[in-house]
């Protein structure tokens, strides 16, 4: 087969010199005999630029290019052609080649395959340079990914609402929010569809407003319900895009905030509770005052009575305090009460251990306790020295824990001395909190009746 200079047929019209003129890349074509045997029979001046080769040396030795091609690189490049000759279809790769100076530059090679009549097959083609565009598409790829690092470090869902084309899209992380795989197809109204129905209007709105409004930003808090999901929060900031004047895209970010709704709700029954607190202790401290006024004798009586009351009432608190909020055991509050005056002197029931109370009733609780104790030490069972106080424990139909105070051994009781205290507590600290107590004078001694509900 002769290996000269091509025909003008062989070149054939896909051989153009202008790459080389406008310097985009080099132009060549490749004859390919059927026994696989490979050469140039046009090569570009700008071979010597790409590949540091001039194109005379291409021309003579085509190994020359082919050898700088990197070796996985050339073995998928022979794939490549031979799939293009099966299926008559040019071919269009980008490989790697090292140049004779050491240097790996990265090419973009395109080839049509065209048959001879000798059964060989002519390559016209062109290489360009890719290796500035390269780094640029992957420095661009690295600050994509950063980019979407960074926004699902914040939790950031993006989205985007075309209004012409009534089409919205959503990203990954915007579906994961709503509870949707990744390839889910959307649109507006099935997204308004998830919106919590109590908050449907306000959405609505806000969008509508902001529309309307012909551009500019706008943010809404609403609930949504994601399918198999619970009720989450989100807060959505979007902006309106126009052109002409006209609304024509709406782009936006949404996040989940239903952590921090949850922690400000637990904040407000806080307060809520606080206040509510607040309110019941200065009522009570109303009560012993007024009580305590009323039945001293005078000013220094009057504050070590105070006092006394008002030191049970912190011993109670404490306990409340002590446990974050959370039920107090009763007999933590018994034992602390009544330690001042000698817990040898009553007989608590085991039954007790186990029932917990809540804070607000602890404390009233507690001061009952402590008045009840003061009193049987003037006037009851602890003022004799055989006299004793049982504290036991009881049921009452409804479920509610009953303690009885029952007092014995001491002087002989008058019935109706010793209540009034007891009973302005009682409407102060105790029934407001559910609490409930019921004074008795028997032969033997004072007796009380406590119920409250358990916490």
């Amino acid at each position: 087969m002769d290996r000269g200079a091509p025909t003008d047929d062989e070149l054939g019209p896909a051989v153009r010199r202008e790459p080389d003129a406008y310097a985009v890349g080099m132009a060549y074509q490749v004859i390919v005999s059927p026994d696989g045997e490979r050469r140039f029979s046009f090569v570009g001046q700008r071979c010597l630029a790409l590949n540091g080769v001039t194109a005379e040396a291409a021309m003579a030795n085509p190994q020359l290019l082919y050898d700088q091609i990197i070796p996985e690189h050339r073995e998928a490049l022979l794939a490549i052609e031979a799939e293009s000759i099966a299926a008559g279809k040019p071919f269009d790769v980008e490989v790697a080649m090292r140049r004779p100076d050491g240097e790996v530059r990265w090419h973009r090679i395109a080839s049509v395959p065209r048959p001879l009549p000798d059964g060989s097959t002519a390559w016209d083609g062109l290489q360009i340079d890719v290796t500035d565009r390269r780094a640029i598409a992957a420095e661009l790829e690295g600050q994509r990914r950063r980019l979407e690092m960074a926004v699902e470090a914040t939790g950031l869902g993006l989205w985007e609402w075309d209004l012409d084309a009534h089409r919205i899209s959503w990203s990954d992380r915007n579906k994961a929010l709503f509870g949707l795989p990744v390839d889910a197809e959307l649109t507006i109204e099935e997204y308004m569809g998830m919106v919590h129905r109590d908050d449907l209007p306000k959405v609505q709105a806000v969008y509508q407003g902001a529309v309307s409004a012909g551009g500019g930003d706008f943010s809404v808090e609403h609930r949504i319900v994601p399918r198999g999901g619970e009720t989450r929060w989100l807060l959505t900031h979007g902006h309106v895009v126009t052109e002409e004047g006209k609304p024509k895209l709406v782009v936006g970010t949404s996040v989940d905030i239903t952590k921090r709704k949850e922690s400000e709700e637990r904040r407000a029954l806080l307060m809520g509770e606080l206040a509510h607190r607040a309110k019941n202790g200065i009522a009570v401290m109303m009560a012993l005052v007024q009580q305590t006024a009323r039945t001293a004798s005078d000013v220094d009586s009057m504050q070590e009575v105070l006092m006394a009351r008002l030191q049970s009432m912190a011993t109670a608190q404490d306990l409340v305090t002590e446990t974050g909020g959370r039920p107090v055991q009763l007999l933590d509050i018994v034992r602390k009460t009544l330690q001042p005056f000698g817990l040898s002197r009553f007989e608590i029931s085991p039954e007790l251990e186990g029932v917990t109370i809540q804070g607000d009733l602890a404390v009233g609780l507690g001061l009952l306790l402590h008045e009840m104790a003061t009193n049987a030490v003037k006037y009851g069972a602890l003022s004799a020295a055989k006299g004793t106080v049982k504290l036991l424990r009881d049921e009452s139909p409804s479920g509610r824990v009953v303690m009885h105070w029952c007092e014995s051994g001491g002087p002989q009781v008058k019935r109706g001395g010793r209540v009034g205290f007891g009973t302005r507590v009682l409407e102060s600290a105790l029934r407001p909190q559910g609490g409930n107590v019921d004074f008795s004078f028997e032969s033997h001694g004072f007796e009380a009746r406590v119920e409250f509900p358990r916490a």
